[in-house]
């Protein structure tokens, strides 16, 4: 068959398995290659549920949001081919129907990158995976603001080893009146609330143990941009790799010379004498 004919028969594989057949006029600023990406990563993935998928997708979505979910899968299938993967990986459609379903409302493209990223590192071998189910629930409840500053902060921040987990060093003491032009918003009032909900979801705040007082203080006039170790973690897996963050940045290990009392399974398995 012509090259013509395979993306003919591409691309009504995506529709088909969109359930968007309908919809082909609406979909005519979406190109060839997108809908064909879109098409191999679920028919690679995540069939017979694909189909399911496309189903339950038929009544509820527009045009206008099957471009974007169409626009995520290509990314994620670019994303998933660059980490060489060996053929025998399946995809949760559970965490597929989330993925498309969220990132169908949002044409911010870093935001978008990140649904790409967790959709492309939620692969297992038997598909039953869900370990991104936490990370999709994060970025499903931030704004585009506060993934850039997610952003910004894990980018920017130092990490080191503690106890074999990668954290991130203090990454505070900017001034509120810098914040602006340093996160690219000028509404002070939304960057401290949004700064507060970044510490409520736990991604940003002291790696001290000591209570989560990220965002901005008051009392000192700075704000606590460094991010926690669950940040760390979601950016890995939103770059759409499986790594540690540890392995990921490939952070040295220092040797540890706490002198702390270490509890072993052992402890616990033998019998009090």
């Amino acid at each position: 068959m012509s090259s013509n004919g395979e993306s003919v028969v591409s691309q009504k594989k995506a529709l088909q398995l969109l359930g968007l057949e309908e919809l082909t006029g609406s979909l005519r600023i979406v190109t060839q290659g997108v809908v064909d990406g879109a098409a191999a990563f679920l028919s690679r993935l995540c069939l017979p549920a694909a189909e399911e998928l496309g189903l339950a997708l038929r009544d509820r979505i527009s045009g206008w949001r099957a471009r974007n979910a169409m626009r995520m899968l290509d990314r994620a299938n670019k994303i998933y081919l660059s980490n060489e993967p060996v053929g025998t990986d399946r995809l949760s459609p559970r965490l597929a129907n989330l993925a498309i379903e969220e990132s169908s409302w949002i044409e911010d493209d870093s935001v978008q990158e990140l649904w790409s990223g967790l959709l492309a590192s939620a692969t297992s071998i038997d598909g039953q995976s869900d370990e991104n189910l936490l990370f999709m629930n994060l970025l499903k409840q931030m704004s585009s603001f506060e993934v850039s500053v997610l952003r910004f902060a894990v980018e920017k921040s130092s990490k080191k080893v503690i106890q074999g987990l990668a954290i991130s060093e203090p990454f505070e003491g900017f001034l509120v009146k810098d914040l602006p032009s340093l996160l690219g918003v000028q509404d002070i009032h939304r960057i401290d609330r949004e700064l507060d909900h970044l510490r409520e979801l736990g991604l940003i705040g002291p790696n001290t143990g000591r209570g989560r007082g990220g965002g901005i203080n008051l009392s000192s006039g700075t704000a606590d941009l460094t991010p926690t170790p669950l940040a760390l973690h979601l950016y890995v897996r939103s770059q759409g790799s499986k790594l540690s963050p540890v392995d990921y940045w490939n952070i040295p290990v220092l040797q540890d010379k706490a002198t702390a009392t270490v509890r072993t399974e052992k402890d616990f398995l033998e019998p009090e004498k």
